[in-house]
This record gives structure tokens, C-alpha cells and sequence, in this order.
């Protein structure tokens, strides 16, 4: 059984954390003052995300090729006569990203949203690649939680719920907010 701690940016850690990743991930949100878990045992930061839609919690960890990991559970799940009309709408949402997936787990109707960025062994994770990442979560995430909603619960194709999609306007996308709830 591994226990998670709550760390904030501004407190001071006497234990390094465990790999590159996760250091990197600890220096991105140290350097913001926000808070997390860190799951020492598992080698994974949860923290947290509130956009325009929803808010959520997402999971960072370095996968068995050291590669960056990123993952946000998606509020919501899917009931079991929903799931295939979910699978379908997510099928579409992917095919429309350039980095990242949304998956489905038909065991249990959760929804997540995951990218994976490669490490290379001898290099850092660069604060500006962790940003854009945690940046691209947010938008997609929450840009998505409408057309999800109306699949599952408002009875909507998937087609006709990503009609329903607002063009999106070239504005500059906010600055997410971070939260642990």
C-alpha cells in the first residue's frame, strides 16, 4: 500500500523525488506554487485542472521507456448502454488531434485523456514542453467535455455533437488554472 502526500510548491522536501520526469514535473509546479500529490511508491504526481467546463484531476509519471506521461481523468463516465456511442464520439474527437488520445475503458465507463512526449535519456524535460503539454490538456479537455456531455447524457449522436462544437476562435487560449481539488 503507497501513501500519497500532499506537497505544495512552497514547501521544502527533504527526499528527492525518484526520476527525471518526476523531478522535472516537481520544478514546473514548485516554481508555480501549486499543490499536488506525489505517489512515491508508484512514481506518479496527481494534481489538478479547472477549465471553462469542468474541473479534473490529471496524473503525471514517467512510462517504462522514460518517456513523459500525462493524464487526465475526464469527470465523467460513460454508463454502459452510452459506451459504444462514447467510443464512436472519441474515435472522431482523435481523429482530429495532433497529439494526444482520449480513451475509453469499457470495464467501467472512465474517460481519460493521455499524451506521451519522448525523453530523451541524456536530456531534460524542458518547463516549456511540460506548459504546452498541461496547456494542450486543458484546451482539449475542456473544449471536448460538451460534445462528451451530450453523447452521454442529452441522447445526441456523436456526429451531431461535435456539430454542436463552436468554431474555435484564434483568440490566445487562457492560462489554465491549477487546483488539487
Amino acid at each position: 500500500m503507497s501513501v500519497a502526500i500532499l506537497h505544495c510548491g512552497f514547501m521544502n522536501r527533504t527526499k528527492p523525488p525518484t526520476n527525471k520526469v518526476i523531478a522535472a514535473f516537481i520544478r514546473f509546479l514548485s516554481a508555480r506554487e501549486l499543490c499536488y500529490d506525489l505517489d512515491r511508491a508508484r512514481g506518479v504526481l496527481h494534481a489538478g485542472l479547472e477549465g471553462a467546463n469542468a474541473k479534473w484531476r490529471y496524473m503525471a509519471c514517467a512510462d517504462d521507456a522514460g518517456r513523459f506521461v500525462l493524464v487526465s481523468i475526464i469527470p465523467l463516465k460513460a454508463p454502459e448502454p452510452k459506451r459504444p456511442a462514447c467510443a464512436e464520439l472519441l474515435t472522431r474527437i482523435n481523429a482530429r488531434l495532433g497529439l494526444g488520445h482520449f480513451d475509453l475503458d469499457f470495464n467501467d465507463g472512465e474517460i481519460a485523456f493521455r499524451t506521451v512526449v519522448p525523453v530523451a535519456r541524456k536530456s531534460r524535460l524542458r518547463q516549456s514542453v511540460i506548459e504546452d503539454v498541461i496547456r494542450g490538456h486543458h484546451i482539449i479537455v475542456n473544449d471536448f467535455i460538451p460534445p462528451i456531455s451530450a453523447v452521454l447524457f442529452a441522447a445526441q449522436t456523436p456526429e451531431k455533437a461535435l456539430a454542436g462544437e463552436a468554431e474555435p476562435d484564434n483568440t490566445p487560449a487562457p492560462t489554465p488554472r491549477f487546483s488539487l481539488n
